[in-house]
């Protein structure tokens, strides 16, 4: 019982209040508790009852905002409600995070997040205005694997060459980036430190002039999204030497894994997840988890995932938070040893 609950039960002269007094409190405060706890659950069983807001932290067109509204469209569907897209985009995805972290919390604002903004923003941006814990994990969507690529003259046609040259010439290898701190930064500095070698990273406002460049022959080395690197590699306008996933992709079936090339710290991905304001209701958070978690497992979305590279990764909440957590730390630890800064 709280302090001013039990004050209620005793008189100005410290007398107790007469039994009688007392049950008839119990009894009222017994129908106001059910009501209230009751309210959750009817406001779940009605969930959705009005269109839903899904926030996408960038601007429209990209890879992101194409993923969101696939998923959307097929949201909307199972949900019987229109899930209307909106684009937040700035800052490292921050904008559209503060967005939904100070939205209310009620189901009805999500937030479609990529690994950067909860693995590597709060390492790099003294600024934000948002934490993880202000979110409830909702639903994983997809993985984003990642292929290291040269440019088609370059005097290594495997990763062992690679090794070899990269040691023998010590900083003079180039390697294209998205930008200092982007998700391509730091896979292109996992590479290096996973194959002992150091490279030097070129940075690029984006992955299309990155990928012109590699075109172009100006940078040695890039590590992309598999979107880029298909139609290249196929094409023989450059070279996949090895992916960062765990195991072979089908879009590249004659491309190794750098795991099993020997170096199995060469593992790395993006991917983008469903979020909700910390203090959604839990049911309303169950209904939204399953739902999406149905849609990601269906063939359909596979389908459509498959000419953008992209790899339906279905986890529970709890495994969402942990995998989160993992990667915020892992990436973190390679930021600081890096001294990686951004202006």
């Amino acid at each position: 019982m709280s302090f001013q609950a039990e004050a209620q039960w005793t008189g100005a002269k410290g007398e107790n209040v007469s039994n009688n007094k007392k049950g008839r409190w119990f009894a009222v405060a017994a129908v106001l508790a059910s009501s209230l706890f009751a309210a959750v659950p009817g406001q779940a069983q009605q969930y959705p009852d009005r269109n839903i807001t899904m926030v996408v932290p960038f601007p429209p067109g990209g890879t992101t905002d194409i993923v969101a509204r696939i998923l959307t469209e097929q949201l909307s569907a199972e949900l019987g409600k229109q899930v209307v897209i909106e684009n937040r985009g700035g800052a490292s995805t921050s904008i559209g995070a503060q967005v939904v972290a100070g939205a209310d919390k009620d189901g009805y604002t999500l937030l479609f997040a990529s690994a950067t903004t909860f693995t590597t923003n709060p390492h790099l941006l003294a600024s934000i205005k948002y934490k993880l814990e202000d979110f409830a994990p909702v639903a994983m969507v997809v993985k984003v694997p990642f292929a290291f690529v040269v440019k088609k003259d370059f005097p290594a046609a495997d990763v062992a060459a690679f090794r070899a040259y990269a040691l023998a010439n010590p900083s003079k290898v180039n390697n294209a980036t998205n930008g200092p701190g982007s998700t391509v930064h730091l896979m292109g500095e996992i590479v290096a430190r996973g194959l002992g070698v150091k490279l030097q990273h070129v940075h690029y406002r984006g992955a299309a002039p990155a990928m012109n460049d590699m075109l172009a022959g100006i940078v040695d080395s890039n590590v992309e999204a598999l979107t880029n690197t298909v139609p290249n590699h196929n094409a023989g306008m450059y070279c996949a030497l090895a992916v960062l996933s765990e195991e072979r992709l089908p879009q590249l079936p004659d491309v190794p894994t750098f795991k099993e090339l020997g170096f199995p710290s060469i593992v790395g991905a993006t991917w983008f997840a469903v979020f909700a304001p910390a203090g959604t209701p839990q049911p309303v958070l169950n209904r939204l988890s399953a739902a999406i978690t149905r849609i990601v497992k269906t063939p359909e979305f596979a389908k459509k995932m498959e000419p953008i590279g992209n790899q339906p990764w279905p986890m529970t909440p709890a495994e969402l938070e942990t995998h989160v957590k993992s990667e915020r730390y892992r990436l973190g630890k390679l930021i600081r040893e890096a001294n990686i800064t951004v202006d």
